[in-house]
């Protein structure tokens, strides 16, 4: 049970975490095996949710199983002291989206949903079609050969939420260091050293993100902190400083780590396999069910916690109140008694029976998907239609994954496009 070590204590630094991120659905399938669709961790008594009909069973109760979790609190020993020293000097973030409940969490979601209708979107579409343009072009330049993460599967989506949230101009290197910063610190795989560091770099981008705010207050720019700056709550009163961190690095990670990891793994797929390579070349209508299968089955964003508010029942087991349960996204996304036998293949010509959940459940659906979607679906059929094939360039079991409890994605994807 080597592999179940490496994930289910999330407080504690695992070196093998990355070989689990590999094939995670082996380790899910154990775990069914050995206790159920419920698997309870004994070190941390962190319930695993496993199966589809639970996981939608608790992501859509919110009364019942609550989104706050102190993630801090659940490091094993703590947190640094230098790690406490350099956030005293910044701001204690507000539960506004992601560890809120309703009906707080739908007051704040209503202030950036407007931003991810389908008019917005529109608007951004020749930006993001034509920094793909950028990117292929760049890898032209190389012969066709690429590292696809550095040159093109991080670039994109950090300079289209850069772009939107309207802190671009502080360089997309800059955007992507926070981003990795604030990932690693919910993944709970970092070392001590790696915690102050993060420590650091929250503090430098929280700065910069009320420097914004505080200049563009009373503007009119049409980017999501100009329109923040300016919000009011149902009170009437403005957003204050921790309210508006929250937010804006909550959107600023979820708005590009989504989109990186899957469109690797998209690359991935079809460098394995040119009939399906050609196969969507010769129909690019497939490039969307695709892209949710990709999704569903390397499910990058592998779970969320919910706490136990009271005594539960849940799958005729009783949960107690407190209990942390970690709804595990990837293993509901591959439960035979949804997708059938296949629930591990690839399912272009069937529709869903169920919708995935590589985005989330319930009222924390991730508020980007629609442009997470439309920028990897921009990029694949920009990709099919310039390439007529693309190879891996190394063994796959080479390929390194992240160290991270709740992300699932690599790191580097040495690949060759041949014109």
């Amino acid at each position: 049970m080597e592999t179940l070590e490496d994930i289910a204590r999330p407080g504690e630094m695992k070196p093998r975490a990355a070989g689990f991120m590999r094939a995670p659905w082996e380790a899910y399938a154990a775990m069914r095996e050995e206790a159920g669709p419920l698997w309870t961790e004994p070190e941390t008594g962190v319930v695993f949710v496993l199966d589809y009909a639970l996981a939608e069973e608790v992501m859509r109760n919110h009364q019942r199983f609550s989104s706050f979790a102190d993630r801090a609190a659940m490091r094993k020993g703590g947190l640094p002291a230098e790690v406490l020293e350099i956030k005293a000097q910044g701001w204690p973030l507000a539960l506004t989206m992601v560890q809120n409940d309703a009906p707080d969490h739908d007051d704040y979601r209503k202030l950036v949903g407007p931003f991810f209708l389908p008019r917005r979107l529109k608007l951004m579409e020749p930006f993001v079609a034509g920094r793909i343009g950028e990117l292929l072009d760049a890898i032209d330049d190389k012969g066709g050969r690429s590292d696809f993460f550095p040159d093109f599967a991080v670039p994109l989506p950090v300079s289209v939420i850069g772009e939107y949230l309207g802190m671009r101009h502080l360089g997309d290197d800059t955007v992507k260091r926070w981003s990795d910063a604030f990932a690693d610190e919910i993944g709970f795989l970092t070392s001590d050293e790696r915690a102050v560091e993060i420590a650091k770099l929250t503090l430098e981008c929280h700065r910069a993100m009320v420097a914004l705010c505080d200049g563009r207050r009373r503007g009119e720019g049409k980017d999501i902190i100009t329109a923040l700056a300016n919000a009011t709550r149902p009170d009437g009163e403005r957003l204050g400083n921790p309210e508006l961190l929250s937010i804006l690095t909550q959107l600023m990670v979820a708005g590009n780590e989504t989109t990186t990891s899957t469109l690797g793994f998209a690359l991935l797929r079809l460098a394995r396999d040119p009939a399906l390579y050609a196969r969507l070349s010769a129909e690019p209508e497939k490039i969307a069910p695709f892209l949710e299968e990709v999704l569903r089955l390397d499910s990058p964003i592998q779970g969320q916690f919910r706490k136990a508010v009271g005594d539960q029942q849940l799958g005729g087991h009783t949960i107690p109140d407190g209990t942390m349960l970690h709804v595990r996204f990837g293993a509901a996304n591959r439960d035979p008694r949804v997708w059938g036998a296949g629930a591990g293949d690839v399912q272009l010509d069937r529709r869903p029976p169920k919708p995935h959940m590589a985005f989330g459940n319930g009222i924390h659906f991730c508020v980007g998907a629609a442009l997470s979607r439309l920028e990897m679906r921009l990029a694949l059929g920009e990709i099919l239609s310039r390439y007529r094939s693309v190879r891996l360039a190394c063994a796959e079991e080479d390929l390194p994954f992240r160290t991270n409890f709740h992300q699932r994605g690599m790191t580097s994807l040495p690949l060759e496009f041949e014109r």
